[in-house]
């Protein structure tokens, strides 16, 4: 028997009616049937705001988020996303990122922190254009990098049914990925010189925390002002899925995979996933970080936050994950659902 979809579970889904009307790790544990999306005759009761930025500012190598947090706020004061009555006795407290089908060009990502000195609405620039080739591939999309000199690179990108593809459109659970709740496990092969993130990524009694993940070095920033960031699970929620996008995504796991026995202990379940895809996260990189070397500067990556891929995952600058990290410690704190909607918009 479906759940009923009350009024409050309608909010959550406002976002996804009214853009439908205009135009990298994974826990599967709830199972349950999801309701069926509500329809667009279901009056919208999210804010009737655009959160998409028109025009979109040029993307470089910098942040955008002050001024696209500067323009929200012109014209909208609160999301209305904070606390919402769910499913089955849920609150939940969501952000919303948004990407346009043409993934070689940034999307946005919009979630409010209801106290503090970050109190407010904030905006900044995501990618989830997945993993990309500079020569066409089969069944990979094309695209053009803009960059505000009027340079144009081609670039194709992987669909979203493929491993490291584009970010699938849906609703995701976040959680911060820290060692209090964390085992956490460095991917990389070669760690000389992380001695230091080695040891702030440890935890006393690692078989005893809830969760475990992997993690590569590159997600965390050598400069010293973003040491207390983290990356976060972005955990495809079956529950919800049925108020996104992606109502009946086919969810299952792929043959032959290679599973990390601490990773099935927390989460037997952990690898079935939308289309066989595990492992999402949302995170950063180092391409931030100042380069030791002038010429390195030059390189695509430290040119252009569009050249940078996302490998499956959601990259966000590193002052916006860290304003992402107090939006999630915060509602989670208030026992809230902390969700992420990801939607591609025409």
């Amino acid at each position: 028997m479906k759940p009923a979809v009350n009024s409050h579970t309608t909010r959550l889904a406002a976002l996804g009616v009214l853009f439908s009307i205009a135009g990298c790790a994974a826990s599967l544990a709830d199972t349950r049937v999801a309701p069926a999306p509500p329809p667009p005759s279901v009056p919208a009761a999210a804010p009737a705001v655009d959160l998409w930025p028109e025009p979109f500012p040029p993307v470089g190598r910098r942040s955008l988020r002050p001024e696209l947090t500067e323009n929200i706020r012109k014209n909208v004061s609160t999301l209305g996303l904070n606390g919402l009555k769910g499913l089955d006795g849920d609150t939940v407290s969501r952000a919303v990122a948004l990407f346009k089908k043409d993934r070689a060009a940034a999307g946005v990502i919009t979630f409010e922190i209801e106290a503090g000195p970050e109190k407010g609405v904030h905006q900044c620039e995501a990618l989830g254009r997945g993993v990309t080739s500079f020569s066409a591939r089969p069944g990979w999309t094309p695209g053009t990098i803009r960059e505000p000199g009027g340079r144009e690179t081609a670039v194709y990108y992987a669909p979203k049914d493929e491993t490291g593809g584009a970010t699938i459109p849906g609703i995701y659970n976040l959680r911060n990925i820290r060692p209090s709740e964390y085992e956490i496990k460095l991917l990389n092969r070669d760690l000389s010189g992380e001695e230091e993130l080695v040891k702030r990524l440890s935890s006393a009694d690692p078989d005893s925390k809830p969760y475990y993940s992997g993690v590569w070095k590159h997600w965390y920033p050598r400069t010293a002002g973003y040491a207390a960031i983290a990356p976060l699970d972005m955990i495809w929620s079956v529950k919800y899925q049925g108020l996104s996008q992606s109502a009946g995504t086919p969810v299952f796991e792929r043959p032959g995979v290679k599973k990390d026995p601490k990773q099935v202990r927390r989460d037997p379940a952990y690898y079935t996933g939308p289309y066989g895809r595990y492992g999402m996260a949302a995170h950063t990189d180092r391409w931030d970080d100042e380069p030791a070397d002038p010429q390195t500067s030059e390189k695509n990556e430290f040119r252009s936050f569009l050249f940078r891929d996302t490998n499956g995952c959601l990259k966000l600058h590193p002052d916006c994950l860290r304003l992402l990290n107090v939006f999630t410690d915060e509602q989670a704190a208030k026992g809230r659902v902390v969700q992420l909607e990801v939607m591609e918009i025409n």
